[in-house]
């Protein structure tokens, strides 16, 4: 089997471009850079090690948060023909315990200035900075034929489990090449591009900036955990970092937005943005035209199961003639099948039911979860004797018929309330289009396995002008009028910001959490 074409072209850039910055962090540092040259011989020396110490076969466990030797240590891994999984810093003790235990006492590259939040006998052998580094700088090399290939796993993400648990999504090297085929149009080749790093690599969002731009020789720049922490530091990195391409969540742009001095002043170089990971409501596109006027601005969709699968370019036309917004048109690679929810049967264009995608990019299963897997994976034979995988993925939509898909959020946000359905997205969308309401997320108060009652979180623009219990009132008899009085929540509640998890996503647990 050939090996991966991904790990090839950027073997390729690092021997043409070997003094290019591959990558820094607002930390700004000697030891918080990498050139190409450098992932090329730190990468080969750490593989040599781990294809003699590593458990044969096992995911290698990689500790951290934005680091050089993160990026060093998952081609290190790969190109030792091993998956690598992320962990970061921020996951608590128990996350962290339960995916080493699902994993089997994987050997760990813990670069992470405090130990292992978990406990260390759960590993194999855990490697911290100093022996990384001495492996990196030992000089020895490995060849092609050892890399990862074809159907080898590529990497292991643990995303959020029904169950509780977190599912260990395993993507082949296939489907990375698949990916970086599809995205290298959003990441044209040239000198000093420089992405934004922003997303966790434990998001597979990050895929954008690590297969699509370093294969065209990107420059990736990250914050670091402190800048991570203040608006005012990020948007200060921001403006001497001299990026070309964005790359996030729009919920995180979105929180950017919010601050007026967030335009193309602040990122003068910048002429791409791609968004991932959750809906891009037309105000934020309709703010981000206004405010990075000549900017290319690209949605994009697809769950980690199986990376992103569609881009559309969002201009003004389509801001104007599409709420929501489409994710866009899917790579040839993928097609996308809408089934009624009830039945399974089949939709037309212009009927919304769940989506499943089916092609190229999709998984091959959650790790050591075979059960989990039954219910969401399944093969066919096409007509051409090929066999075909596809992955139910739980969300909402419909295909126009230009044959753009749109994603209407999670099945799973709708809840019963009183022996009505009720979806959760539909409420917000309307708390959205009333006077002063920039961002809403509505989360359901249990009482026990039912639901008691909703309560409303939102963000406001300017002063209410009367008390938050007044101005409650008056936006639930706003919503009277065009909601059944059963979707109507019970409490709302006004903050400066909402929560945003890791990922950059709005922490529903957390809102959750506090409506009680």
């Amino acid at each position: 089997m050939t090996a991966s074409r991904f790990l090839k072209e950027v073997s390729r850039e690092c021997r043409e471009h070997p003094d290019r910055v591959a990558y820094f962090t607002s930390r700004g540092g000697v030891s918080d850079s990498l050139t190409y040259g450098e992932l090329d011989r730190w990468s080969d020396g750490l593989a040599a090690f781990l294809r003699r110490e590593a458990p044969e076969g096992k995911p290698v466990v990689v500790y951290g948060h934005k680091s050089p030797l993160m990026l060093v240590s998952f081609f290190a891994a790969v190109k030792a023909g091993l998956p690598y999984a992320p962990i970061d810093i921020a996951y608590p003790a128990d996350r962290v315990a339960d995916i080493l235990e699902q994993i089997g006492r994987p050997l760990v590259i813990s670069l992470a200035d405090e130990p292992l939040a978990a406990d260390a006998s759960l590993a194999e052998r855990v490697l911290g900075k100093d022996e990384v580094r001495t492996a990196c700088m030992s000089g020895e090399t490995v060849f092609e034929d050892s890399w990862v290939s074809g159907d080898d796993v590529f990497y292991l993400l643990f995303t959020s489990g029904s169950t509780g648990r977190p599912k260990g999504v395993q993507m082949p090297s296939r489907c990375v090449d698949a990916f970086m085929d599809y995205f290298g149009k959003l990441f044209p080749a040239g000198p000093d591009r420089i992405s934004f790093n922003r997303v966790p690599y434990t998001f597979d969002v990050s895929l954008f900036d690590i297969v699509a731009g370093l294969s065209a020789g990107y420059t990736l720049f990250a914050f670091d955990s402190e800048c991570e922490q203040s608006m005012s530091a990020s948007f200060e990195a921001l403006a001497a970092s001299g990026l070309t391409t964005w790359v996030s969540t729009p919920s995180y742009i979105e929180m950017c937005l919010a601050d007026p001095s967030f335009n193309a002043q602040l990122l003068p170089r910048l002429d791409t943005i791609v968004l991932c990971g959750e809906v891009f409501r037309n105000a934020a596109a309709s703010k981000l035209l206004d405010r990075f006027p000549g900017v290319r601005i690209f949605n994009t969709y697809g769950p980690t199961e199986t990376q992103a699968v569609t881009d559309i370019e969002v201009t003004r036309e389509v801001v104007d003639q599409s709420n929501p917004l489409p994710v866009g048109f899917l790579n040839p690679e993928v097609r996308a099948v809408i089934r009624d929810v009830e039945t399974g049967d089949v939709l037309p264009s212009g009927q919304t039911g769940e989506v499943y995608l089916e092609g190229a990019t999709v998984s091959l299963g959650y790790f050591g979860r075979p059960d989990l897997a039954e219910a969401v994976f399944s093969e066919h034979t096409d007509a051409g004797g090929k066999t075909v995988r596809s992955y139910k993925t739980g969300d909402k939509g419909y295909l126009d018929e230009q044959g753009r898909l749109y994603c209407l959020g999670r099945l799973d946000f709708q809840v019963k309330l009183n022996g009505f359905r009720i979806e959760l997205g539909e409420i917000e969308q309307h708390l959205r289009r009333l006077s002063q309401v920039t961002s809403a997320a509505v989360v359901p108060v249990m009482h026990g396995d039912k639901v008691a009652h909703l309560v409303a979180h939102l963000v406001v623009e300017g002063e209410l002008g009367v008390s938050e219990f007044r101005a409650g009132l008056a936006m639930k008899e706003a919503l009277k009028e065009t909601l059944p009085h059963y979707m109507v929540p019970k409490k709302i509640m006004f903050h400066s910001s909402l929560p945003m998890t890791g990922n950059g996503k709005v922490d529903r647990r957390a809102l959750a959490a506090s409506s009680k």
